[in-house]
């Protein structure tokens, strides 16, 4: 697919020439899965934010407040080394598998900063955790993940409610281009094995459009070898809107929310049609 990755919070390049040019593989039907079947294997692709992913959010709550809420945690890749820098991380999933997998990686962390950490199961649109915050952000393409606009407006304003006023809400993403209503294929690649088993993991991708939701389909099919044996196969499939930068600042402003900025990478380079991301930063009205 010519989004970034596998994933709809992974940033990666574009992919290359319209796969209708290489001769794609049948793909199998596409069905909305959820992300609990590849709870196990998600760490095994994306690997823990760090470098600049991870300055942008840490610089963005040095800047905002120390008290922070990711929607769409998942596997807590940002949230754990968000809170092992000291900032007090709240984040929200509705996937229980993934909950666990950052609940895991909450209890790797030294001892007096697991407190800093909290994980509740919710929807992002409606969740109300305890406290109120400076940053509310969804990372790593979360936001995309969203089944219509009035779901992203729905997380935008339940977002400015659950931050102070003068607070933050935050999202990064991608702007959509004409690729990304061509189909696609990835071939089988290894991953690494499993850590749990020792099986050897492989995932294939296929990716299609739909046209009337004007969305990216993905389905990813892991594959888990113990030897030469074929042992496992799950099937993990998402869907992401496809935006362009004026459609997500228009919703930010449905939603009552003031425009900070727009950033095109995590070192806040200005954002211009080919940047890799779309990093979206606003501001709950008030002081």
């Amino acid at each position: 697919m010519s989004v970034r990755s596998a994933d709809p919070r992974v940033q990666e390049a574009r992919r290359g020439p319209a796969a209708a040019a290489q001769g794609l593989r049948a793909a199998p039907p596409y069905v909305d899965t959820g992300y609990d079947p590849a709870a196990d294997v998600y760490d095994l692709e994306y690997a823990e934010c760090c470098g600049p992913e991870l300055e942008f959010w840490a610089g963005e709550a040095r800047r905002l407040g120390a008290r922070l809420l990711e929607l769409g945690v998942g596997t807590a890749r940002i949230a754990a080394p968000l809170a092992r820098l000291g900032f007090e991380v709240t984040g929200v999933d509705r996937s229980a598998a993934m909950l666990r997998r950052a609940a895991a990686r909450r209890a790797a962390l030294p001892a007096r900063l697991r407190g800093s950490l909290r994980l509740e199961r919710g929807d992002m649109r409606t969740c109300r955790p305890t406290g109120t915050f400076d940053l509310a952000f969804a990372g790593f393409n979360s936001y995309l993940l969203l089944p219509d606009a009035a779901g992203r407006r729905g997380t935008l304003r339940n977002a400015a409610r659950l931050v102070r006023p003068g607070g933050g809400v935050a999202v990064d993403v991608f702007e959509a281009t004409p690729l990304d209503t061509a189909p696609d294929h990835e071939d089988v690649e290894f991953l690494e094995c499993h850590p749990g088993t020792g099986w050897r993991v492989t995932r294939e991708r296929f990716y299609s459009y739909d046209a009337a939701a004007h969305r990216g389909q993905s389905t990813l099919v892991y594959r888990f070898y113990d030897g030469p044996t074929l042992v496992d196969e799950r099937r993990l499939g998402y869907s992401l809107a496809l935006l362009t930068r004026d459609e997500v600042a228009a919703e930010f402003r449905a939603a009552g929310l003031e425009i900070e900025a727009v950033y095109g990478t995590y070192d806040r380079s200005s954002w211009s049609r080919t940047s890799p991301n779309l990093i979206v930063v606003g501001r709950r009205p008030g002081r």
